[in-house]
Formats: C-alpha cells, sequence, structure tokens
C-alpha cells in the first residue's frame, strides 16, 4: 500500500565474480575463482567500494548490468528499479533477511532504503536462491547491512551539496574475534531539493521560461544495531546468534506534477524491523532458525486544494505490520553435492487508519506458507549443476472475509562450466507474482480489485560467461549475459466506466528479452575503464500498436532499449580521478508505446584523494549532469515540445549537481 500512498503525487562487482591476482615474483598469475553461478547471476556493489560517491540506494545500484533506475526528481525522490525490463512491482527486496516487498506493498521506493558504511547490495537477476524466500518475475534485490562478524574497524562518511543536500553515514564493527561481536550504524539526510526546469506551460509560446520544483524535499535518519554470540550446544558443538535491529523515519515532500503541483502533499513514514537467526551444527553442515518481523507506518497529509487536484485525501494513517520464520538445514552430501532445505511461513497485515477527504482503503491480511530446495552438485572439477525450487501457498483475506488461496510451484535449474580465466553459465526456470492487495481486493476509490486474480508467472531463460585476465599492466574482468522471458497472466489496471475507475485485470502475454554487459579494464600509466550496458526489447501480445491496419505490438512502457554506464578513470599516487558517461535511450511512456521518451546522455565527472599524512582520510568531489541539460525536445500533436528531461513526463530531472564529500575510515586499535 505504500506505493499506493507514494501514487498520490505519481502513479506510478560483476554477476560471475572472478578475480584475477597477478604473483610478482612469478610469470604465471593465480586466478581465484569464488562461489558459483550455477544457481543465477548476481551483480554486487558495496558502499565505499563504487567508482562514483553513493548518495542513496538508487545511485548505488544503478550502474549495475541489467538494472535500470527511474526517478521522478533528484536524489531521495521517489524512485523504482527495473530488472531485465520487469516492473518494479515484480521485483523483491530484502532487508537484513527481511521481506520489504509483499502484498501491501508490492513496488519498493527505493529512496526509503536506508544505507551504511560497508552496505552490500545483491542483485538477483532473475533466479534467487529458493532459501531466501518466495521470489518474483523480475528478480530480486537484497541489502545486507554491515555485519558484526566483518573486520573491526570505525567508517566515518559526511557530504554536503547541490539543492541543500547534507548527508551522513556512520559504521563500526568491534568485539573479540572469537566472542560477542557488535556492528552499530547511523545514518541521516536532507535536502531541499528546489531546482530549476523549464516549464513547458510557459515555454509554450515564446523562449524557454524556468521555473523552481518546490515542495521536493526530505528528511531522513535511521539506525541499526546487530550483535552476533557464540553458542556452545556441547564440547564440541558450537553455534550462532545473531539479533539484529534498524529503525528509521522519514519525511518525504510530493510536489506533485510540473502541470500539477502539490505544495503542501507530505508523506512521513516509519519503518522498524528486527531479525533473529540461531545455528549449530547438523550431520555434516548446519541448521538455522531464523524469525523476523516488520512494522512500517504510513501518514500521509495535504491541504485540502492540493487534494482536489490530486485527487487523494486530506490525511492519512495506516499502518503495515509482517511477521515470519523459517527453520532450514544446510548439509554436504558426499564430496560434490550441498543441499539445503528450508519451510518458512510469514503473515502480513494492511491496516488503514483514519483517512480523512476520501474512503479508506480496505484491510487486507495474507498468510504464506512455503518450502524450499537449494542444491548444488559439482560433477567434475570444472562441471557445476544447480537445482532450485519451491513451493508455496498463500491465502488472501479482505474486507468482507473474502478470500482467495492460491498455490504455485516454482523452480529452476542451471550449469556453469569453468576453466583458468573463463567460466560459463545457464539457466532455465518458471517464476511467480501473487496479486497485491489493492489488484486483489481494490481500494474503494479508483481503483477495483479482483479476488480471481491468476498470479503472474513466467518461464525464463539465460546463458552467459565471464572473463578474467591479467598480462603486466593490462587487465580484464569482463562478463556477457542474455536473456528471454515468456510471461502469462499479467496483472495491471483497465478503465472500466465514465468515472475514471480502473480494474486490476489479466490482461496476457508479453516477451522481453536481451543483453547485458558489464566489463572494467585496467590499462598502463593508471587508466582504467569501466562500462555496463543492458540492451532490452520488450512486446506486449495482449495488445495492438497505433499502426493502421496492422497488429504491431507495442512496447511496454517503462523499459530503455539502451541503458549504459560509463567511467574512465586515471589514477596516480593518491589521486583518482573520473569521466563518466550515462546513456538512456528507446523508451516510451504508454501502453500503446506511440509516445516516445527523448534519448539523453548525461555526463559526469568526479575526483578522490587520499589525504597524505592522514591514514584513512579520502575527500571527493562528485559532480552530476556536467553540461547542466536540463530540457529537450518531445513529440507533439503539432510538433517538437521542448520540456524538461525525465523518467515521466511531467516530472523532471534536475540539471547539474554537485557533491563534496570526506570519509575517516580507521581499522580498530
Amino acid at each position: 500500500m505504500r506505493a499506493a500512498c507514494s501514487a498520490m503525487a505519481m502513479v506510478g562487482a560483476l554477476a560471475l565474480t572472478t578475480r584475477a591476482r597477478a604473483d610478482e615474483n612469478a610469470d604465471v598469475e593465480e586466478v581465484l575463482v569464488r562461489g558459483h553461478t550455477a544457481a543465477g547471476f548476481v551483480s554486487r556493489a558495496r558502499v565505499g567500494e563504487t567508482s562514483r560517491e553513493v548518495t542513496d540506494a538508487a545511485s548505488l545500484v544503478e550502474p549495475l548490468p541489467g538494472v535500470h533506475v527511474r526517478r521522478l526528481g533528484a536524489d531521495d525522490s521517489f524512485a523504482t528499479m527495473s530488472i531485465r525490463g520487469a516492473s518494479s512491482l515484480q521485483t523483491q527486496v530484502i532487508l537484513a533477511g527481511v521481506p520489504l516487498t509483499g502484498g501491501a506493498d508490492p513496488g519498493l521506493d527505493l529512496s526509503t532504503l536506508p544505507l551504511w558504511p560497508n552496505a552490500t547490495a545483491r542483485v538477483y537477476r532473475s533466479f534467487a536462491p529458493a532459501a531466501l524466500g518466495r521470489g518474483s518475475l523480475g528478480g530480486t534485490l537484497v541489502l545486507d547491512p554491515p555485519s558484526p562478524r566483518a573486520p573491526s574497524g570505525s567508517d566515518v562518511w559526511g557530504g554536503v551539496g547541490s539543492f541543500g543536500a547534507a548527508r551522513m553515514r556512520l559504521g563500526d564493527v568491534r568485539g573479540e574475534p572469537d566472542g560477542v561481536r557488535v556492528a552499530t550504524g547511523l545514518s541521516a539526510s536532507r535536502s531541499d531539493s528546489d531546482f530549476d526546469y523549464v516549464d513547458p506551460l510557459a515555454s509554450a509560446d515564446g523562449p524557454e521560461v524556468t521555473a523552481t520544483r518546490r515542495n521536493a524535499g526530505h528528511a531522513a535518519v535511521a539506525a541499526l544495531g546487530s550483535i552476533a554470540m557464540p553458542v556452545r550446544w556441547s564440547d564440541t558443538s558450537r553455534g550462532a546468534l545473531t539479533v539484529t535491529t534498524l529503525a528509521q523515519a522519514r519525511r518525504q515532500e510530493l510536489p506533485g506534477t510540473v502541470k500539477a503541483p502539490t505544495p503542501l502533499h507530505e508523506l512521513r513514514s516509519s519503518r522498524l524491523v528486527s531479525a533473529l537467526s540461531l545455528s549449530g551444527p547438523a550431520l555434516s553442515g548446519a541448521w538455522s532458525v531464523r524469525a523476523w518481523g516488520r512494522r512500517e507506518g504510513l501518514t500521509l497529509r495535504d491541504s485540502t486544494a492540493g487534494a482536489a487536484v490530486s485527487l487523494g485525501p486530506t490525511s492519512t494513517d495506516d499502518a503495515i505490520v509482517a511477521v515470519g520464520s523459517s527453520v532450514g538445514v544446510k548439509s554436504r552430501v558426499g564430496d560434490r553435492a550441498t543441499v539445503e532445505v528450508r519451510a518458512d511461513g510469514s503473515g502480513e497485515r494492511f491496516a488503514p487508519g483514519t483517512w480523512a477527504g476520501a474512503t479508506a482503503p480496505p484491510g487486507a491480511r495474507r498468510t504464506n506458507m512455503g518450502a524450499a530446495f537449494d542444491g548444488e552438485l559439482r560433477a567434475t572439477p570444472t562441471l557445476t549443476a544447480n537445482l532450485s525450487g519451491r513451493a508455496d501457498a498463500w491465502v488472501d483475506t479482505g474486507a468482507g472475509s473474502s478470500t482467495e488461496t492460491t498455490f504455485r510451484p516454482t523452480g529452476n535449474v542451471g550449469l556453469e562450466r569453468t576453466w583458468q580465466h573463463a567460466r560459463l553459465a545457464s539457466h532455465a526456470g518458471a517464476v511467480a507474482r501473487p496479486p497485491s492487495f489493492v489488484e486483489r481486493f481494490g481500494n474503494r476509490g479508483a481503483f477495483i480489485g479482483d479476488p480471481d486474480l491468476r498470479p503472474e508467472s513466467a518461464v525464463t531463460v539465460d546463458a552467459g560467461g565471464a572473463v578474467s585476465k591479467r598480462a603486466g599492466a593490462w587487465g580484464l574482468e569482463a562478463e556477457a549475459a542474455a536473456f528471454a522471458t515468456w510471461a502469462t497472466d499479467l496483472i495491471t489496471f483497465v478503465p472500466q466506466g465514465a468515472y475514471g475507475r480502473a480494474r486490476a485485470t489479466n490482461i496476457g502475454r508479453a516477451v522481453v528479452a536481451g543483453a547485458e554487459s558489464q566489463a572494467r579494464l585496467r590499462m598502463p600509466l593508471g587508466f582504467e575503464l569501466l562500462a555496463s550496458y543492458t540492451l532490452v526489447t520488450t512486446r506486449n501480445l495482449a495488445a495492438c500498436g497505433p499502426t493502421a491496419g496492422t497488429c504491431e505490438r507495442p512496447q511496454l512502457p517503462g523499459r530503455p532499449t539502451h541503458d549504459a554506464v560509463v567511467d574512465l578513470a586515471f589514477s596516480r599516487g593518491g589521486l583518482r580521478l573520473r569521466y563518466g558517461l550515462d546513456v538512456v535511450a528507446g523508451m516510451t511512456s504508454d501502453l500503446s508505446g506511440a509516445t516516445p521518451v527523448p534519448d539523453r546522455a548525461l555526463h559526469g565527472a568526479g575526483a578522490r584523494w587520499s589525504v597524505p599524512g592522514a591514514p584513512g582520510l579520502t575527500v571527493a568531489v562528485d559532480v552530476r549532469n556536467l553540461f547542466d541539460l536540463r530540457a529537450v525536445s518531445y513529440r507533439g500533436a503539432l510538433g517538437p515540445v521542448r520540456a524538461p528531461i525525465g523518467d515521466a513526463f511531467e516530472y523532471p530531472l534536475p540539471g547539474r549537481t554537485v557533491l563534496v564529500t570526506a570519509r575517516y575510515a580507521v581499522p580498530a586499535l
């Protein structure tokens, strides 16, 4: 339901990790292979280890292959993530082992995800381990906060920048190496985001006129605490207990569109997450028990005049409560096989509070029970096979005790072949997503639900490879993969009646195909090239395009055909200079595919300096949209129209932004 509330203003490392390490005293280099990709392609990014300065969760994952971030403004504004051309509603998000997406909140706003020093994002493109929980059509984002088992040390990062931005992240890990260890973190940020943009209305009949985006700021704070304790089950048997708790609060201003601004619209949210994990030895592996809980509060406020523009309420007060647990065993079977089995269950409830100015949506509950299996077999030293599967049953209950029970199995198989400097992997399987509460039960307002909706499902295949090679001052790490997804029973809202209402409907089929690649090229004299590129083609097989006399299958909206991120860097001593380019092209904004979003290429630059005489201290400056591109020509009914750049019409992106940061990271004494 958070997506529904936010929609008051808008409806709407390498995956194959191989690293080369050169032995300075020998001509033969050692290639280190970490992990297996037979289970699925994975991209990784860690705060503090990226080429660019990380401002929010969206900027952390944005350069990864297969990922497209859709923003509705500056940093910390509403942002969603698409993986391999899937919609944001089809992406599962997990924070500290706790699922943040579900029936009440199927599409997560990335700006609400907190970050701490050394936090890690993992993006599973399509297939994720079954033990993580119920998957989704569009892949899974896992955000791991700093672990208490990480090396001891402290890390402080802060920055100030354009549009009143101020940011701070603190992290600390300490404790006995084999005893109790504690990780703590604190993050905070604020901005006013009052940037100038080209006003399309004022510029319609003459030269370009700029206006200032108002009511687009935010303020947020988040705190983390995690403790890990060894557990002695017997004199020879030991396990571990880990407890993680995080709390956050956020105030997000909602500016509306450039044609219908909402100067007093505001969303206040809170999130409390707690997770527990207990483990011990079992046979030739280990057993583990996990439990988690999550509560989110959502409060919306608007003026009477603003609510008339946004067609929403003047105030709301809602809550989402979810709990879950799982138990499983992971064990070796012989010398070549590893098996993990897990049973899990969860319960989720959306509890609407008092709504003023509109009818409150119905409350709803979801109960989910599932069983997971992940198996890996190393058939030969160079050939690995993986089998992963889940069986899930969920019961949705809405207002009036309307109940719908669904059972859906999913799973995939994968193969991986390795050589000294390369590896190949391929996967095939079935994935699914159950309808959300809004889709199944409606909201007594603009949307009409359908309790009999079928889950979205898809068959996905992919194949790709990676190489890692170093020769003298030259080094290459590269990856490429191709993928295709055939989806059925896609859920969309179809207009119904004369009152602007829409009904959730299974519309039919779609196909998404493409390729993704990422490369890191080290060159002599301290030069380095980082590049990521994703090609996506989509077709809505349930609709016809606007071409007369034929049925041309339209492109799905909001998915760019081309998405590229390139950084060229030069390092000398403690100084690193960077020049970057971000390209988004081939995107449409409507279901018919007739309204293209103009292509754009945004340049950037940055510098990072390790201060001499101050070990652990680094200062940096990062510039985005270097040439201050603010407007492009859109196709209008009567000819070209100049309008602000953006991922969605009437939601402009900012021009040039500057961020100055300092980081101090020291190991524990």
